[in-house]
């Protein structure tokens, strides 16, 4: 072989070593053709998956912020740091609000300082830290808050019921809220109009029973009222029938006293003149017993003559106690009222089986007379006594038999007179008002704290159904403090007895000096 040949060998092998590269290159490059082929697919093919869901993605905001815009209640959401990311129309709407620029100069430039918002009673500013939506960006939830947001275009302003959710990442971290409210202004007015009218039915129905009560007062009061003048009327028209046959008997004691004492007079003659006188004449003194008749006679005129005063006391009394004609106040006695209701209960201090009778002790004192209605008056001291009477009968039946001598029931009246200043009679330059004091007490049970704070009140009453009306210290009441300007007050503990005091003016309209007295005392 030549050298030429050589050359020719080595070239061709050289070349067929750099085809053999080429081939692996070439085999390489393929194969990493293929790859980067099969990259740009998957690359396309995730590229239209994406864009798909982009497209999906795009199309379910326009759905919901279709349904947003078209929802009644107002929707705002913010990112966590205020900023506005959205807000519905109906939010605008409700708020009064021309366009979003307002709301952000409003509200979201500055949490901290809001501006129109109050709590719900339209008052107190909201507090900044807890606003709703605030809450929500801190990662809180709030169901249900009420706000009163004072409006830009009106003053009036409007009532929002809010609910507010934090909007969270997927590690949970909240990245904003959300706000649906809406509004309840209508609602609000409605309830405080029903409010309103639920107080003015409540006021109208508490009026109502005022005057029921009142009427049935009035009713009671008319009827009690009209009982007692027809029983005035009673005892004045039996006072008057008793007392004249009582005057017509009294007026012929005396006279029958003479004649019978000029009669006995006479025989006392002839028995002297004449001591051994006819058979028959000695037999009709021995048969109506002469001598016993002489000296019994004037006995019994005696009696007779004590029992017409004992009447006619009475029928003074029972006149004193009804004075039903006195239309206007009068000067009075009121030791003779009090002692004319005394003796119209007479009876019923007496003692009887069951009943150990009742003492009373008068501790009266000198008393000018009174300008007053006597016969209602004397109407208070009926029912005060007639009370008493009852309490102290009730009493001893709760009480040993020996216990009874030591502890007797009475009844202490005690009278008296003082003198007060107010401040009408000071800026008149007058002297002190003479005030008549009456206490009546008794030694009875007394009555509990709940008791005496209803004793007043017209149909209350402790006595059994039937025996009281519940009437007769209200009335008592109204006389005293309305009719004659007093005042009638109760002191009672239990098991300590019970004590009336009426205090009233010795002058009603009258001045001092028209009023008539009877040994009138000294007034300082």
């Amino acid at each position: 072989m030549n050298v030429g040949d050589a050359s020719l060998d080595k070239e061709v092998e050289q070349l067929r070593l750099r085809v053999a590269a080429l081939e692996q290159l070439l085999e390489v490059y393929e194969r990493e053709t293929i790859e980067k082929s099969d990259k740009l697919e998957q690359a396309l093919r995730d590229l239209q998956e994406y864009a798909q869901q982009l497209a999906y993605s795009e199309e379910a905001l326009r759905v919901l912020k279709s349904i947003l815009d078209s929802m009644g209640e107002g929707v705002v959401v913010v990112d966590e740091r205020g900023k506005l990311l959205f807000i519905n129309p109906a939010a605008e709407q409700i708020l009064g609000l021309s366009s979003t620029s307002e709301f952000l100069k409003r509200w979201t430039a500055s949490w901290t300082e809001p501006d129109g918002l109050f709590l719900a009673d339209g008052i107190t500013p909201y507090p900044a830290q807890e606003l709703p939506l605030v809450r929500a960006m801190r990662g809180e939830a709030v169901d249900t808050a009420e706000m009163y947001v004072r409006s830009t275009q009106s003053q009036a302003g409007i009532w929002l019921r809010v609910t507010a959710r934090p909007i969270r990442s997927d590690q949970g971290k909240p990245q904003g809220g959300v706000a649906v409210f809406h509004n309840i202004t209508t609602i609000r007015q409605t309830e405080e109009a029903l409010r309103r009218s639920e107080a003015q039915s409540r006021e109208q129905a508490t009026q109502l029973e005022q005057t029921v009560r009142e009427l049935q007062q009035a009713q009671a009061k008319l009827v009690q009222t009209e009982k007692m003048s027809s029983l005035g009327q009673l005892v004045a028209g039996v006072a008057h029938e008793i007392n004249n046959p009582v005057s017509f008997i009294h007026g012929n004691i005396a006279p029958a006293d003479r004649y019978i004492h000029d009669l006995l007079r006479l025989v006392s003659l002839y028995q002297q003149y004449y001591p051994q006188p006819v058979p028959v004449i000695q037999r009709e003194i021995q048969a109506i017993d002469l001598d016993f008749l002489k000296e019994d006679l004037p006995k019994l005129l005696g009696s007779l003559k004590i029992g017409a005063d004992r009447i006619r006391q009475i029928v003074r009394s029972l006149r004193t106690f009804s004075r039903h004609d006195e239309a206007e106040k009068k000067p009075v006695d009121i030791h003779e009222g009090i002692d004319s209701t005394l003796l119209i209960l007479q009876n019923r201090l007496r003692p009887r089986p069951g009943f150990s009778g009742i003492q009373i002790i008068k501790d009266y004192s000198d008393l000018p007379k009174v300008e007053c209605y006597a016969g209602q008056l004397n109407q208070v001291f009926m029912n005060i006594l007639v009370n008493a009477i009852d309490a102290l009968e009730s009493y001893e039946q709760e009480r040993s038999i020996e216990t009874i001598p030591a502890n007797s029931n009475t009844i202490l009246i005690k009278t008296r007179l003082e003198c007060r200043e107010d401040a009408f009679t000071l800026s008149q330059g007058r002297s002190a008002v003479p005030i008549v004091i009456i206490d009546i007490r008794d030694n009875g049970p007394g009555m509990t704290v709940d008791t005496k704070a209803k004793l007043f009140d017209p149909f209350f009453t402790t006595k059994p159904v039937g025996q009281g009306t519940g009437l007769g210290l209200y009335i008592s009441y109204q006389i005293i403090v309305d009719k004659h300007s007093g005042t009638l007050n109760c002191f009672s503990t239990l098991h300590q007895g019970t004590e009336f005091r009426i205090e009233i003016p010795v002058y009603q309209n009258a001045s001092p000096e028209t009023v008539e007295y009877d040994e009138r005392p000294e007034i300082a």
